[in-house]
Parts: C-alpha cells; sequence; structure tokens
C-alpha cells in the first residue's frame, strides 16, 4: 500500500493502510507474514500483481521462523520408502532453484563423515539415490551438484 506515511511501520501507517484496504480490490490476499507468506507476497508482487498481507502479529511471528528454512529433496521420505514422496519433492526443490526462486534457493554443501570407512556402503547408496531423484527430477547438476568425495 502506498500511503503519506512513506515506507515507516508503525500504528498511523498499519491505521491508514487498513482504511484504505477496506475500500480496495487486490489480486492476491496472504495471511500470515510469515516466511512462506512474505515469500509468496514477494513472488506474486514481482509479477505483477496488486497484493495485501495481513498478519496478527509481527512479521516472522509464527512457527515458521523457528524451521530450518532448507528445501530438501526427500531423501528422508525415500529412506522411508516413499518413493513418490520423495519424487515429488525432488521435483518442488529443482523448480525452486531453477525457476520460482533461484534467487532465494541455493545449494548447501553438505558433509558426511564416514568414520574410518573410505565408502559406506549405506551412505553412498543413499547419496547416490538422492542423486538419481536430482537427475530424474530434471534439476541440472549446474545448479546442484551431484555428491563428491573430499
Amino acid at each position: 500500500m502506498s500511503t503519506s506515511h512513506g515506507t515507516s511501520l508503525n500504528a498511523a501507517r498499519r491505521r491508514a493502510d487498513l482504511d484504505h484496504l477496506a475500500s480496495a480490490t487486490v489480486d492476491l490476499l496472504v495471511v500470515g507474514g510469515g516466511v512462506t507468506g512474505a515469500g509468496v507476497a514477494l513472488d506474486a508482487a514481482s509479477r505483477g500483481l496488486s497484493v495485501c498481507l495481513v498478519e496478527a502479529h509481527d512479521l516472522a511471528f509464527g512457527t515458521s521462523r523457528w524451521s530450518s528454512k532448507l528445501v530438501h529433496g526427500g531423501l528422508r521420505y525415500l529412506a522411508q520408502g516413499e518413493v513418490g514422496l520423495a519424487y515429488e519433492s525432488a521435483v518442488e526443490r529443482g523448480i525452486l532453484m531453477t525457476r520460482t526462486a533461484p534467487h532465494l534457493v541455493r545449494a548447501l554443501p553438505q558433509l558426511v563423515p564416514l568414520h574410518g570407512k573410505p565408502h559406506d556402503p549405506v551412505v553412498m547408496a543413499g547419496l547416490r539415490a538422492g542423486d538419481v531423484l536430482r537427475r530424474l527430477a530434471r534439476t541440472p547438476s549446474r545448479v546442484l551438484p551431484g555428491p563428491r568425495s573430499v
């Protein structure tokens, strides 16, 4: 909302924005200003939609502030035998990394200690399975490199 109160988030700005909203029409109403709601609002606004984000408390007040914010490819689901869910998760991750939010999502290297075994078969199978999911999801290795030994 653009008001005469500038960009400051204060009581006067809140009152003015709420008064304006009483008669406004917006393309998208986002309820909740946590990381998910803020991300949805940002994405929609960047695509030219008029957006109203409402939050009962303060931005990032709710439970999403406690989450890790990691976008994963579903290895946990794969380990539990949920192959379809693991694949769906990998596809969603690939879409976020290549189309929807490449400016927000980046690869994060992980280091897995092998405790004296140079190539623990269980760990290596998990890493390979994750890379197969990445390939099936069509996420390029330039965006999300495959596993490697250090």
